[in-house]
């Protein structure tokens, strides 16, 4: 769905809504956070919402696969990433592009925040004519 102007975040291929060429999501687990990581966790939580989804998700890397909530498309506005990817984050670690990193760390940890104007500009990006 993402195209070179809206990068994604976190579409690993483990993920049922990851990509198949995607990073690995078990790759990105380090043992400990990294510096900034609780910043960054904040950061994808507040995400802004871009859609919404009925779909449970489960922790795909815990052996007993907890529901971690619903499924949500959320954005700052030039990223997007799944509402699941703060907890890979805040759980195991899960590495990230270095791109959005300093990207989230420019904004000061702050999504921006977004008007009704603004995501249905990034959504006639991504979708174009077929929104209608």
């Amino acid at each position: 769905m993402s195209d070179a102007r809206v990068p994604f975040v976190g579409d690993f291929r483990e993920l049922e809504q990851g990509s198949p060429d995607g990073p690995s999501l078990r790759s990105a687990v380090k043992a400990e956070a990294s510096v900034g990581a609780r910043e960054l966790v904040k950061y994808l939580r507040s995400g802004a919402l871009l859609a919404a989804t009925t779909t449970l998700v489960r922790d795909v890397l815990a052996p007993d696969n907890p529901v971690i909530g619903g499924l949500h498309l959320l954005t700052d506005g030039h990223w997007l990433w799944y509402s699941d990817l703060a907890h890979y984050v805040e759980h195991y670690h899960a590495a990230l592009d270095p791109q959005f990193i300093a990207h989230a760390q420019a904004n000061g940890w702050t999504v921006p925040q977004l008007d009704d104007a603004d995501l249905l500009a990034l959504e006639a990006v991504l979708f174009g004519d077929d929104m209608n």
